[in-house]
């Protein structure tokens, strides 16, 4: 077989010219296409001497300018690469004409739908005449379609591209349909996240305390078993969920609830999802919910002590069960998902004031970690305070800087009491407003190293002594108090009774 590619004018009568060679050499045309100044031949030859004197007599043709052998015919390089194209795509993907005729597709879409290569319609196989006919309606009134449906027994989210013809709307006659899983949609949007997530023994432990809560973290990671996690506000509590997670089950999705943020029907919404008639503009086919996008991965509920018993209910079913019900719907959907919930709050005391359930808790605390706070592993502060430094500075693109001695002193006397996040930001702000390489206490602005302009100023000769302790003693109280929130345990931590300390809290206005 040989290609040739002619580039000629376009005169009427070339192209006739050009097939009475053929004619005469009795060459076997195999394949034509035209192109403006240009035409492309494919023919049943692969004799040398008479590729050349048909080159001969091709340019003897008046308008004839050049004659080129070629590899591929444009319509067969473009046929090529979408081919290789399609054989490479991951995603189950077809093309698909309005009348369910099945023009070209991925080997992901046969084999997810085990479906034969020789298919040639999907109209008895996935959708209906009245779903396509819905679909390429979209098309042509809104240039676009994404659905959710459930074709045989697989939940499916579907999005349709147009393929234009005559350069109308109304000629919509052709689409390029993706199919995919919701699991595998919310993997998508999580492959971004995971770049910054850590595994294990990428944690910055460097304390024994640290060092064993990671390993007893390591130790139930891999537990399909749900998993509550406990600590202050700011000590990582999501970092160690998403660890567990990509030590579980690295390539599933992993999404998260925040309990506190949303209103009950939305959060209802999100979390199971909805079918065409839940509400008003519902979408025709529904939604799918968090559960179902991270099927096979792992569902995060953060602050779950600030879930409603509304919703605590129906959390409680899908432990008890493994299946739930979309909003608006009847039908039970089941979904494997690994459940980690993480809360500051004391849930044994929300339990007893009837805030939180009892029999969802136990559901819940089947494996359970508590971190520790980072006032209780010091030997932490540094090197933490060392990794986001040189995080802060590749970001902000300013060479890596260092600490000072007074304010590696500083960093490793002061409380924490907003820990690691607080920790990150006080070292992001500094590196923010440092101009050198070294980092003082200046810059590090750390509550107890503030000038107290604001509250007492030692250059004033008239201030007595007991003034200025009685400054110096409030801002000791406003430092211990969030880390020691009651009068008895901040009477506890200063080795004072806890009527003195109570009477300072008032007299402080920090009860």
């Amino acid at each position: 077989m040989i290609r040739f590619a002619l580039t000629c004018e376009d005169r009427l009568g070339v192209t006739q010219e050009v097939l009475s060679v053929l004619v005469r050499h009795a060459v076997n045309l195999r394949g034509i296409e035209l192109e403006s100044g240009c035409l492309y031949l494919k023919l049943l030859s692969e004799s040398k001497l008479e590729i050349d004197i048909l080159r001969q007599h091709f340019l003897a043709i008046p308008g004839i300018h050049d004659v080129e052998q070629i590899d591929f015919l444009p319509g067969e390089r473009e046929h090529q690469e979408f081919a290789t194209l399609l054989a490479c795509f991951p995603e189950a993907v077809a093309t698909l004409t309005s009348s369910g005729k099945l023009l070209a597709a991925s080997a992901a879409f046969y084999q997810f739908f085990n479906l034969p290569k020789n298919t040639s319609s999907i109209t008895d196989n996935l959708l209906t005449t009245e779903q396509l006919s819905e679909l390429f309606t979209e098309l042509s009134e809104h240039g676009n379609y994404k659905q959710s449906r459930v074709l045989g027994d697989k939940p499916l989210l579907i999005e349709a591209f147009p393929v234009l013809y005559d350069e109308s709307p109304e000629e919509y006659r052709v689409a390029v349909v993706v199919f995919k899983e919701p699991s595998e949609v919310a993997a998508q949007l999580e492959r971004w996240q995971r770049t910054k997530d850590k595994t294990f023994e990428q944690i910055v432990a460097v304390s024994s305390l640290s060092k064993q809560f990671v390993t007893n973290a390591q130790r139930v990671a891999t537990s399909d078993a749900p998993l509550l996690i406990t600590g202050e506000t700011g000590t990582g509590k999501e970092l160690i969920a998403r660890a567990t997670h990509r030590a579980r089950t690295p390539n599933k999705p992993f999404l998260a609830l925040n309990c506190a943020s949303l209103p009950d029907s939305v959060a209802e919404q999100e979390l199971f999802g909805h079918g065409s008639d839940a509400f008003d503009g519902a979408s025709k086919s529904g939604r799918p919910g968090l559960l179902e996008l991270a099927d096979g991965g792992t569902l995060y509920f953060d602050e779950i002590g600030e879930m409603s018993p509304y919703l605590q209910v129906k959390l409680l079913r899908f432990l008890e069960e493994g299946a739930f019900r979309r909003v608006g719907t009847d039908e039970e959907v089941r979904v494997k998902v690994k459940i980690i919930a993480s809360t500051q709050r004391d849930l044994s005391t929300l339990i007893e004031q009837k805030l939180f359930r009892e029999d969802l808790y136990y559901r819940l605390n089947v494996l359970n970690l508590e971190i520790p706070p980072l006032r209780k592993r010091k030997d932490d502060i540094l090197p933490l305070a060392d990794y986001f430094i040189t995080t802060a500075c590749q970001r902000i693109g300013k060479p890596v800087a260092t600490l000072s001695q007074r304010a590696a002193i500083a960093l490793s006397r002061y409380n924490w009491p907003g820990n690691v996040r607080e920790l990150e930001n006080i070292i992001f702000r500094a590196v923010s407003l440092a101009t050198t390489d070294i980092l003082s206490t200046r810059q590090l602005n750390m509550p107890m190293l503030r000038v107290m302009a604001n509250d007492i100023d030692l250059s004033d000769n008239d201030l007595t002594h007991k003034q200025l302790v009685s400054a110096f003693e409030r801002q000791l109280f406003e430092y211990l108090y969030p880390s020691f929130p009651s009068s008895r345990k901040l009477a506890g931590r200063l080795g004072l009774s806890h009527t003195a300390v109570a009477k300072k809290l008032k007299k402080y206005h920090l009860e």
